[in-house]
């Protein structure tokens, strides 16, 4: 006999708890301090926490005060109602006669009484309590009572018999009801903003009923469908997502680092909110099959209603089950969403990707060849050199590349993996309650015979899985090879215009491209043959059990066969998610292990040791590496014993390539440190910089670093130079004229709020120098280091900052290391002196006192060319000074033209506002097939969701057929279920069943064995129908996935192919104001979606929509009516998704605008290493990455606040379809079980199908708004190619007229060139000369092309260029710019693209160019090591120093992305000998050996004399000297020729205007020049 509690003793259980649940309560009422403020801010403080602090006005705007009356009130009001009913029931004495048994009304009354008396001083506490989130707590606290209350009320109705008593306690019902609607009313604290006064995220400020129902974030909704709707508009995140604060938690959880894996790490870190989300999931799991229990419910009452006109009262419980069951789903399903968004994958991925910038700071700044690019084709033959093309995975360097792809895939992979934890527990979860439910349901046997079949197909679903996981992980390193050469063209995107290979490096990424492809093409292939195996296993389940059940029972009840079939959708959902959950895992796991392997890459070590000046004791130094790649032939500097004297100036000088860059980098740290030791003063971590003054600026140990190529961040001139330090007016005005830099801030409208781009791209290449020698003179650094500063500057230019700058007032105190080819100019007043050899030996270290006394000072000043200029006046030289190159674009002409240039070089990046353009629909869908493929593609959709119809159609025939069977063979009823849930589901064959006639045992006997076999032979015809058509149904969905896979990767090709071509072949203007970083979006994350998810999502939009008609022509069967509630559901829910896509549209735009920021710092992060840490502000970089992460993140949390809204609104309302459907079932008479059962299957599913719908068509749109920004950059206008054909010898003489030329920068800007015209006849050397904004920039983009002349022509051998092809004109010219171009590859590579020249040709060339000597004899590829080495491969055995290899000896030699493992010089002279090669007719060189030494130059100057001597040389010249041998001299000013003439003619001109000689006397070579022109 069962143990039934009585209701008194439930009546005092609960009041015991509550008085438990008081005892705080009453306690902090009797030792508590009442509070001395009514205001929350407690007077003059105001409300502040982790997240924030309040405002004066949002403190005035909290309160709770209304609600706190109320709750007293109804408290009040209930105590008097108990008390009132308390009265009645005593002066009622029959009642107690009249009571139920183990029911006593009046104590239970008298219980009521204290319950609500403890409820009140609950409530009176909180009276004390001041801090709102303290009393917010405690008044939620109280529910706990109310809720307590609420059930001793229900004990007590229950069983109570008096009217009156029972309106009373309804009463008190209805008070606890309106306490707990109240207390989900309370806010919970004042509105809080950050210090720059951005409002924090609502989401923790409102009331219980706002946080739950995500109403908090309707305002934001509504704001994000307004066109105008920003980053700005958009509230910041709780602390708890926000990625400084989060990585901080992180990296203080008790498990350190590279102690553990990385998932371990995240597992223990986020173990709180996981173990919550599980136990979520698991309760929700109930829910899950909730509805199929209501179901089971009404068709049991089908199949048992005996009065077929009349509706019983009691059914109507089976509809609101289904409302119930439904609705609670749906609720707990929204709250679980928004606990991993916000618990787990956004905060995950902040963490990561904090983390993974945080590493990037402190790595070794290495340079090697990337990974399996090109070097792989061109090391195939192992030289010895000890570089193998692929690294362990554990000790690979990371490139810029990598880390790009790191935070764009991998951290994005693992975060996902996060948000899809539950996934894991929910399959678990709801896997067992199904089956437990099927197996009370449907008995054992039928269950084994199912699971049989999964059994089956399990391991072929894990074998493609695992398969189709090895594909992802060759599909994401073939992706990062692509990003490596995407990048790496973008780099030198304009060597490859003025190359003009476009069509090289096309075919070499759409090589890799097709490769890509073909890797995704059998990972669809993959996954096909999953959504088979996925769609086949259902269908094996649902007949092994339905025919396994009919056998044994010989009956198929409605009731039975549609509730399973619920249950096997259940089961479908979780078979065919298995093989997508473990391709996340592994995707997940590979992308954890990158991750894990680049954040254990060995950090910078600390290389130097604290001393009170810099001092290298023994010390041999070697460029970066990692150990296990150790080379014993890497360029190493040896034996090292310096002391540089603190407090003045100390020159390093040496050939190229000797090892002086290396010999600054072990200065800061950056070198590795192989024996010996090196002293630097060690600087503070606090420097206060916000408290410095002139008197204290200065800190002795501080360093500041200009590196040989400038690092300029994409800021303003005055930011650059600032570099988050204070601004000081004096020093900054000293600055500014010290580096010259007062004449070019005026050239600008906004001054030195000009932007400069990113990496200076708008300054020539003398203002990129300056302005960062400016960003290190005004730093607080006691010690500045300086990397030839002198190379790109000219000569009277040099001079001034080396006056005023580096011997200037601003450099007093200070330790000053200079490396320079300049030696002249520099020795003299320095005081230590070292020089290295070209085989990277030390010659002499010491004093120039020392170098004096025993004369190798007058040997050093010998050995450098240049003499010392004179001095002259400094407006001279501010008026002097000319711009440097010609490859940016926005030249200084341009500058001085416009005078007015725009406040933002790089423009926001555009954002499309609305609805994706239906024009970028139908570009993917011309894309990706005609017209007549997508109609065919939509009947088969149509055909496969007609045979799912048909499939469970055909089970209400199989279920019906027992009723007609049953009629024939015997009569018998069925009677009602018993109450006994294991009785229901037992699964014993006719229990339900009962012979009328029971004495007739023979009849009886007789017609059950007909019965059966008539049952068995039936089973195989409707088993056999069945497996028919779901054969069919699963061959004609498998063949819409296919089609819609082959479509995209059709699409996916043709798209990649156009954007490449529009932007190899775009306009240099747009190249150079489009950051790297957003293009680089498009080719990277967008191209990720347009491969992988839009398909995907195509498909299972188009399932969806076909989905919800089936749903309702399912419920069509059951009346048409429904079709008017489908319509008015479909209304609202059209309401709720319209809102919600217009706003999500809104936020997937600024997300993808807001990632492009994060990769760019990123990129510039990467690239300006050395000097960010030299600085010492890695604290602010990071500082300064983490807004922008967060930006980032704060568009996916929006993005999850909306999705989580509409999923609980769509939930609910959709709920009432299938509500409605119950309605209709038991309402119309006719209907009968099976077919309500093929209904309702359907019916139930409406709610996740619509939701499911509108958030695949918004992700569709979403998808496709990364299609419309790949589109936007597709359709950008690129140069024209047309032109007519030229001669094949042309030109043959190489001569340049240009005519009356007029052009400008662009449309409606003033022209920069004004009517120039010069002759430069065949083989003649032209010298370009000219002041800032001369037009000599422009004119060498006029040549190739880059601006089209307004006037004028420009003719070549008599061909007008303006009429030929571009490709034709620039394979036909060649130039070599300031700052050379190199590609990751080889030295063959580099210069023989395309392999047409012999081995013995480019070894001569490379002995023209003085990089190997001539007396090499190779017969075969030599070791050779990438280095800042040029030495000879001879030296003498006796020499008792070990020298460096020469690393151009070998042409397989590698060469990293961007030459960075070679130095400045090495790269221009590589690119001169690429030019000899080539042996262009017209040649534009632009100072291409300003990085070299002096002896090394005058023998380049010799070579190109020699080796040019076929070729029309155009020189802009920076140095008078370099062109003063030249045939003509082009003086340019204002746009067009001064001066055209011969250098005597020239000089021998008479009169002030005479401007190249007036160029001589200010030059500060005047003797010089003089001798060289008139000899």
């Amino acid at each position: 006999m069962s143990w039934t509690p009585e209701p008194v003793k439930i009546a005092h259980a609960l009041i015991i708890v509550i008085l438990l649940w008081s005892v705080p309560s009453i306690w902090s009422l009797i030792n508590g301090s009442w509070r001395v403020s009514k205001r929350p801010n407690l007077g003059d403080t105001l409300y502040e926490d982790e997240d924030g602090t309040a405002t004066v006005e949002s403190s005035k705007a909290f309160s709770n005060k209304a609600l706190s009356i109320i709750v007293f009130v109804v408290t009040l009001l209930g105590l008097a109602i108990a008390i009132a009913n308390l009265i009645f029931l005593v002066t009622q004495k029959q009642h107690v006669l009249t009571a139920s048994p183990g029911h006593d009304s009046i104590l239970e009354a008298t219980l009521l009484v204290p319950s609500w008396f403890l409820l009140l001083i609950q409530f009176i506490s909180i009276s004390r309590l001041v801090q709102p989130v303290l009393r917010f707590r405690a008044v939620v606290a109280r529910l706990t009572s109310c809720f307590l209350i609420a059930g001793l009320l229900v004990v007590n109705l229950l069983s109570e018999p008096l009217h009156v008593s029972q309106i009373l306690l309804i009463s008190q019902l209805g008070a606890a009801a309106v306490l707990v609607v109240t207390v989900f009313s309370f806010e919970r604290r004042p509105a809080v903003f950050r210090q720059d006064g951005r409002p924090i995220d609502a989401q923790m400020n409102g009331s219980l009923w706002s946080r739950y129902s995500f109403q908090w974030g309707v305002k934001l909704l509504a704001a994000a469908g307004k066109d105008d709707f920003d980053n700005h508009d958009m509230p910041i995140m709780d602390h708890v997502v926000r990625s400084g604060d989060a990585t901080a938690r992180f990296r203080n959880i008790v498990i350190k680092e590279n102690s553990l894996p990385l998932w371990v790490q995240i597992f223990w870190a986020f173990r709180a909110e996981i173990f919550l989300q599980w136990v979520g999931i698991l309760f929700s799991n109930f829910f899950d099959v909730a509805p199929a229990f209501a179901t089971l419910q009404l068709l049991k009452y089908l199949e048992s209603r005996q009065d077929v006109d009349a509706v019983e009262p009691g059914a109507w419980k089976y509809v609101a089950g289904i409302v119930a069951a439904t609705v609670s789903s749906h609720i707990v399903d929204s709250r679980i969403m928004w606990w991993v968004m916000q618990g787990i994958m956004l905060p995950l991925r902040s963490i990561l990707t904090g983390l993974v910038y945080m590493k990037m700071l402190k790595i070794k700044d290495s340079s090697k060849p990337p990974r399996d690019v090109s070097s792989r084709e061109f090391l195939s033959e192992e030289d010895g050199s000890g570089y193998s093309t692929k690294l362990p995975d554990k000790t690979q360097s990371a490139s810029q590349q990598d880390v790009i792809n790191m935070f764009s895939v991998d951290c994005a992979q693992v975060a996902s993996f996060g948000q899809r934890n539950t996934e894991y527990i929910n399959l678990f979860g709801k896997f067992i309650v199904t089956v437990v439910f099927l197996l009370l349901l449907i008995g054992w046997e039928s269950l084994c015979a199912g699971l049989v079949g999964i059994a089956c197909l399990f391991p072929i679903n894990k074998f493609l899985a695992a398969r189709y996981g090895k594909k992802q992980e060759a599909l994401m390193n073939i992706r990062d090879k692509r990003t490596i050469i995407t990048t790496e063209a973008l780099q030198g995107i304009r060597q490859i215009k003025f190359s003009a290979i476009e069509t090289h490096w096309a075919e070499k990424l759409e090589s890799v491209r097709s490769e890509e492809l073909t890797t995704l093409w059998s990972s669809c292939l993959d996954n096909i043959f999953m959504d088979f195996a996925s769609n086949f296993t259902p269908v094996v389940l649902t007949a092994l059990t339905l025919a396994t059940y009919s056998w044994i029972h010989g009956q198929l009840l409605p009731s039975v066969a549609f509730t399973s079939m619920t249950l096997f959708i259940e089961l479908e959902g979780i078979v065919s998610h298995i093989p997508s959950l473990l391709v996340q895992a592994i995707n997940a796991k590979i992308s954890c292990d990158r991750i894990q392997n680049f954040l254990r890459l060995p950090e910078k070590p600390e290389n130097t040791v604290p001393g009170d000046s810099i001092s290298f004791h023994n010390a041999c130094i070697t460029f970066p590496h990692d150990m296990e790649d150790r080379n014993p032939d890497i360029f190493t500097l040896r034996d090292l014993n310096l002391a540089f004297p603190n407090n003045s100036l100390s020159i390093i000088s040496g050939p190229t390539g000797s090892g002086k860059s290396l010999l600054l980098a072990s200065i800061l740290g950056e070198a590795e440190l192989l024996s010996g030791y090196v002293q630097v003063p060690k600087s503070t971590d606090e420097r206060f910089d916000s408290k410095a003054t002139a008197a204290n600026w200065i800190i002795p140990s501080a360093v500041a670093f200009v590196s040989q190529n400038p690092w300029i961040e994409n800021a303003t001139i005055k930011d650059n130079i600032l570099f988050g330090l204070p601004f000081d007016q004096i020093r900054y005005d000293k600055v500014i004229g010290a580096c010259a830099l007062t004449q070019d801030l005026s050239t600008f409208e906004d001054g030195d709020q000009t932007e400069v781009g990113a990496q200076g791209i708008s300054l020539s290449g003398g203002q990129k120098w300056r302005l960062t020698l400016a960003r290190a003179f005004y730093s607080r650094a006691g010690i500045m280091v300086m990397d030839d500063i002198f190379s790109a500057l000219d000569a009277h230019v040099g001079k001034h900052i080396y006056e005023h700058a580096v011997m200037g007032e601003i450099a007093d105190g200070r330790t000053r290391i200079l490396v320079t080819h300049h030696v002249s100019l520099c020795l003299p007043r320095a005081k230590y002196a070292v020089r290295l050899s070209a085989k990277g030996v030390l010659e002499h270290a010491s004093l120039v006192e020392g170098l004096q006394e025993t004369g190798l000072l007058d040997e050093i000043l010998e050995a450098d060319d240049a003499k010392d200029p004179p001095e002259i006046e400094e407006d001279l030289i501010l008026r002097a000074v000319v711009p440097d190159t010609t490859t940016p674009l926005p030249s200084t002409d341009a500058i001085i033209a416009m005078k007015a240039p725009p406040k933002k070089l790089h423009e926001d990046e555009n954002r499309e506002i609305g609805r994706v353009k239906t024009s970028v629909y139908s570009g993917y869908l011309k894309a990706s097939g005609s017209w007549p493929f997508w109609s065919t593609l939509i009947v088969i959709f149509l055909i496969a969701q007609a045979f799912i119809l048909g499939r469970t159609y055909w089970v209400r025939i199989w279920a019906n057929d027992y009723e007609t069977v049953k009629d024939v063979a015997v009569p018998f009823t069925a009677y009602p279920y018993q109450s006994s849930l294991q009785e229901q589901f037992s699964g014993k064959a006719f229990q339900h069943i009962g012979f009328i006639n029971s004495g007739n045992s023979s009849l009886m006997s007789m017609s059950t064995i007909d019965f059966a076999v008539v049952q068995h032979q039936n089973l195989w015809f409707y088993l056999g129908v069945y497996c028919l058509i779901s054969i069919f149904s699963v061959l004609f969905s498998v063949g819409r996935l296919y089609m819609i896979y082959s479509s995209s990767i059709r699409a996916s090709h043709q798209i990649f192919r156009d954007i490449l071509q529009s932007v190899l072949r775009a306009p240099l203007r747009w190249l150079d104001v489009t950051p790297i970083g957003r293009i680089l979006n498009r080719f990277t994350g967008d191209f990720t979606s347009l491969d992988s998810t839009l398909s995907q999502n195509f498909y299972y939009f188009g399932a969806a929509i076909v989905d919800i008609l089936g749903v309702l022509v399912a419920a069509i069967f059951v009346s048409p009516y429904i079709i008017i509630c489908a319509l008015i559901l479909f209304v609202i829910c059209g309401y709720f998704g319209t809102a919600f896509i217009v706003a999500a549209r809104t936020m997937k735009r600024l997300e993808s605008t807001s990632k492009s920021p994060v990769i760019s710092h990123f990129a510039a992060s990467l690239s300006g290493l050395s000097t960010i840490r030299a600085f010492a502000r890695s604290r602010e970089f990071q500082a300064r990455m983490f807004d922008i992460i967060d930006t980032y993140t704060a568009c996916s949390w929006v993005s999850s606040i909306f999705r989580c809204w509409l999923r609980l609104r769509i939930g609910i309302t959709s709920s009432m379809f299938a509500a409605t459907v119950a309605t209709m079932v038991i309402t119309n008479r006719e209907i009968d079980a099976s077919l309500a059962g093929f209904a309702l299957s359907f019916a139930l599913s409406f709610a996740s199908k619509v939701g499911w719908a509108i958030n695949i068509s918004t992700q569709l749109e979403l998808d496709m708004n990364a299609t419309e920004r790949i589109f936007e950059y597709r359709d950008v206008a690129t140069e024209d190619q047309g032109g007519v054909d030229v001669r094949a010898t042309w030109p043959e003489k190489g001569k340049v007229e240009i005519q009356n030329l007029e052009l400008g920068y662009a449309e409606g800007l003033p022209a920069i060139l004004k009517g120039l015209s010069f002759i430069a006849e065949g083989n003649q050397r032209i010298g370009v000369i000219g002041r800032t904004g001369a037009g000599k920039s422009t004119l060498s983009l006029a040549l190739f092309r880059f601006l089209e002349a307004r006037k004028g022509s420009i003719s070549i051998d008599g061909v007008d260029i303006s009429t030929i092809k571009i490709h034709d004109l620039r394979t036909r010219l060649a130039i070599i710019p300031q700052d050379p171009v190199l590609f990751s590859g080889t030295i063959r590579s580099n210069l023989d693209p395309f392999s047409e020249i012999s081995d013995y040709q480019l070894r001569e060339a490379l002995v023209r160019v003085h990089l190997i000597p001539s007396n090499t004899q190779t017969t075969a590829p030599e070791t050779s090591v990438p280095g800042s080495s040029t030495t000879s491969s001879t030296k003498a055995v006796s020499e008792p120093v070990k020298e460096n290899k020469n690393a151009f000896l070998s042409l397989t030699a590698p060469v990293a992305s961007g030459g960075s493992n070679l130095s400045q010089g090495q790269k221009q002279l590589l690119c001169l000998a690429r030019a000899i090669l080539s042996r262009p007719k017209v040649l534009l060189l632009d100072e291409a050996t300003s990085a070299v030494d002096m002896a090394t130059d005058i023998l380049i100057q010799r070579s190109i004399r020699e080796e040019f001597s076929n070729t029309t040389l155009l020189v802009i010249a920076h140095r008078l000297s370099t062109v003063a041998d030249f045939d003509k001299i082009l003086v340019m000013k204002d746009g067009f020729n001064a001066e055209f003439g011969s250098p005597r003619e020239l000089l021998e001109k008479e009169g002030e205007d005479s401007i190249f000689r007036g160029m001589v006397k200010q030059s500060g070579e005047e003797e010089e020049l003089h001798r060289m022109i008139l000899a």
